[in-house]
């Protein structure tokens, strides 16, 4: 494995073991970014029937996170198909955020772009919301 595919394999394993901490039940795909027939993404993580998924992208340096677009195309169906929300997770030096992925700007080639600057959730704002989404019945109110 090349140190660039361990950096981004290291990353992925911080934020499932962040998102296991928080009371999540997750798993990590660790052959994503292969050429697999069916994309999936790199983390899928529940919560009392929530499900959040994650694309994580690691850099250094650089302004702009770009997800090719037959890799996109894949998780955004695998995401309907889950009924699960959909982020871009980046991580840079200081930085650990969720982007929602309906955020992410299409190039003139049919890629995704995130610039790095763009908002998103912190971790703790990944589990408010997941927590939020919790459907109540109304036997819990009475």
């Amino acid at each position: 494995m090349n140190a660039k595919k361990r950096k981004g394999t290291s990353v992925e394993r911080e934020v499932v073991s962040k998102l296991r901490e928080k009371g999540f039940a997750v798993l990590r795909a660790p052959a994503s970014g292969s050429k697999r027939k069916d994309s999936v993404p790199d983390i899928v993580a529940l919560k009392n029937g929530v499900i959040i998924l994650i694309e994580m992208k690691s850099r250094k340096d650089g302004n702009k996170i770009y997800v090719k677009r037959e890799q996109a195309e894949g998780i955004i169906e695998f995401a309907k198909k889950s009924g699960g929300l959909l982020f871009l997770g980046i991580k840079k030096p200081g930085i650990l955020k969720f982007v929602p992925f309906e955020k992410l700007r299409r190039t003139e080639t049919g890629n995704y772009v995130a610039d790095i600057d763009m908002e998103g959730l912190d971790l703790e704002g990944l589990v408010r919301l997941a927590e939020a989404k919790v459907s109540k019945t109304l036997d819990n109110f009475l």
